[in-house]
C-alpha cells in the first residue's frame, strides 16, 4: 500500500481584516514529515521551537511597529515628514530582534522617538526583565545567566551576569520606593490585632568586615497563624520586609510601617512585637507607635531557649539551671536572676561563667519584655518567633549566607532582599504591576 508523503508548513500572513486580502505572506518553516524513530525526533527540538518563535516574532514586529508611525505632529497637529529609518534592539523573553523604526520630524521642532527604549522606557520586554529579577534573586548572577540562556537555547548578551546585576538593582530600588510610599498596602480590611516578628541575619561582607546584618520583619494577623502539628504552624497570609542598608534603620522603619499597613494596621490596632531583644529590633518597632493604638513587646521564647541550649551545664547543676528557665517560662525574670546568681556561685569553669554572665545581662536588659509564656501558650497566643526564623532563612538563603564564595555589599544584598521579601509575602504579582508602571511608558 502506497503511503502518502506529507509535509508540515507554518505560514505567517499579514492581511486586511475587512476584506481578507493577504498583504504579505511568508513561510516560517516547512519540512517533509518523517517517522520519528527516536524520541528526540518526535515534534521539534528546543532550538527549532525557539527558531520558529524568532521568525514569528520578527514578522509580527515588522508590521506592528509601522502602527507607531505618527503622520500628524502630537504637539502642533501639522503633517510630519519622514527622516530615515533607524534600527533598534528589542529583547523579548526568549529571542532578540532588530526593529526598524521610521523617524519623523515636524517643522515645529518635534522629533519622533527612534528607539524601542525611547518609545517604551526600555528595550527589554517586561517578561524578560521579570525573569531576570526572579532568577537573579534565587541564585548567583553567573548561574542565572546560564539558566536563562538555557531557556533560549542560545547565549544571549542581554542575559549576561552584568545585565542581570543591573536588572536586580533596578527592580530592587524600584520595589523599595513603591513599598515605602504612604499609599502602599492601604486596605479597607482593618485589623484589631497584629503580630510582628523582627529579627536580623548576617551576610558575608565584601572588604575587611566579616559580615553585616540585614533586618527582617514579618507581619501577620493572629487568625492567619494555622496549626499543622505540634511541631509546625504556618502563616497563611503575611507581609515580609527587609533591609540591609546602613542608614540607622531609616529604610527598615519605613518598610515596617508599610508591612503593618498592608496587614490592616490603623489607629485602633494593637501590635504585638516579638524580637530577640536587640536594641535595633525594638527601635524599628517603636517607629510606628504613633500609627497604632498600642505596641506590646515580647522577648520571644525561641531566642531565650537558644541562649540556654548554647550553655553546657554539668549534670550536678542542671536542675538549678532548669529552674532559671522555668521562672522565665512563667514570666518571673527577677526570680530567674536570683537563681542565676545562685548558680554562678557554684560554677568554677570560666567559659561557662562568661556565658552565664552574658545570659544574666540578656535577661536583665529585657526584663520588661519577658511575659508569662506558659499562659500565652495555653491561651493560644503567640509567644515565639520561630516562624520568623524560617523567613530569615528563606530571605537570607545559601546564596547570601554561610560558607559561599560570594561576598556582598550592602546595596547589592538590599536589592535582592526587596525581591525575595515580595515573593515571600505573595505580593510579587501585584508589586510587579507597579514596577512595570514605574519603568515602562505608553508609546505615543
Amino acid at each position: 500500500m502506497r503511503v502518502m508523503k506529507t509535509g508540515i508548513r507554518f505560514i505567517a500572513q499579514n492581511y486586511d481584516i475587512e476584506t481578507g486580502k493577504i498583504l504579505e505572506e511568508i513561510i516560517l518553516r516547512e519540512e517533509k514529515l518523517l517517522k520519528a524513530e527516536k524520541l528526540e525526533e518526535l515534534g521539534y527540538l528546543h532550538v527549532e521551537q525557539i527558531d520558529l518563535i524568532q521568525k514569528a516574532q520578527d514578522f509580527k514586529i515588522k508590521h506592528q511597529i509601522v502602527l507607531n508611525h505618527l503622520t500628524s505632529c502630537p504637539v502642533c497637529g501639522s503633517k510630519t515628514n519622514k527622516r530615515g529609518v533607524l534600527a533598534s534592539e528589542f529583547h523579548a523573553a526568549l529571542t532578540d530582534h532588530k526593529v526598524f523604526i521610521q523617524r519623523s520630524i515636524c517643522k515645529c521642532g518635534w522629533i519622533s522617538r527612534s528607539s524601542i527604549e525611547g518609545m517604551y522606557g526600555s528595550c527589554i520586554h517586561p517578561d524578560l526583565l521579570k525573569k531576570q529579577a526572579l532568577q537573579g534573586s534565587k541564585e548567583s548572577y553567573k548561574k542565572s545567566s546560564i539558566s536563562l540562556d538555557a531557556e533560549s537555547a542560545s547565549k544571549r548578551a542581554i542575559n549576561s551576569h552584568s545585565q542581570i546585576f543591573k536588572t536586580v538593582k533596578l527592580i530592587g530600588s524600584c520595589l523599595e520606593k513603591i513599598k515605602i510610599s504612604e499609599d502602599y498596602g492601604i486596605t479597607e480590611n482593618k485589623a484589631a490585632v497584629l503580630i510582628a516578628n523582627i529579627d536580623g541575619g548576617h551576610i558575608k561582607a565584601r572588604g575587611d568586615k566579616r559580615s553585616f546584618e540585614a533586618m527582617i520583619a514579618t507581619v501577620y494577623r493572629p487568625e492567619n497563624l494555622q496549626y499543622v502539628n505540634k511541631d509546625h504552624n504556618i502563616i497563611t497570609s503575611k507581609t515580609c520586609v527587609a533591609s540591609s542598608k546602613d542608614d540607622a534603620q531609616v529604610t527598615m522603619k519605613s518598610l515596617f510601617k508599610s508591612a503593618c499597613r498592608a496587614q490592616g494596621m490603623n489607629k485602633d490596632t494593637e501590635v504585638t512585637v516579638l524580637a530577640d531583644g536587640a536594641e535595633n529590633c525594638w527601635s524599628i518597632a517603636n517607629a510606628m507607635n504613633k500609627d497604632c493604638k498600642k505596641t506590646n513587646f515580647i522577648l520571644d521564647w525561641f531566642h531565650i531557649a537558644m541562649k540556654f541550649k548554647n550553655i553546657a551545664i554539668d549534670e550536678e547543676h542542671k536542675e538549678l539551671f532548669e529552674k532559671v528557665k522555668w521562672h522565665l517560662w512563667h514570666g518571673h525574670p527577677e526570680q530567674a536572676l536570683i537563681r542565676l546568681d545562685e548558680l554562678k556561685l557554684l560554677i568554677i569553669d570560666n567559659d561557662i561563667l562568661t556565658k552565664l554572665d552574658k545570659l544574666y545581662t540578656y535577661i536583665s536588659n529585657n526584663k520588661t519584655s519577658i511575659v508569662n509564656y506558659e499562659m500565652r501558650k495555653n491561651s493560644g497566643l503567640v509567644f515565639t518567633s520561630n516562624l520568623a526564623e524560617s523567613t530569615v532563612n528563606t530571605l537570607i538563603n545559601e546564596r547570601q549566607k554561610g560558607k559561599q564564595k560570594m561576598l556582598w555589599g550592602r546595596d547589592g544584598a538590599h536589592n535582592i532582599l526587596q525581591i525575595r521579601s515580595s515573593v515571600a509575602s505573595k505580593s510579587w504579582q501585584k508589586d510587579w504591576k507597579k514596577v512595570e508602571s514605574n519603568i515602562y511608558k505608553i508609546a505615543a
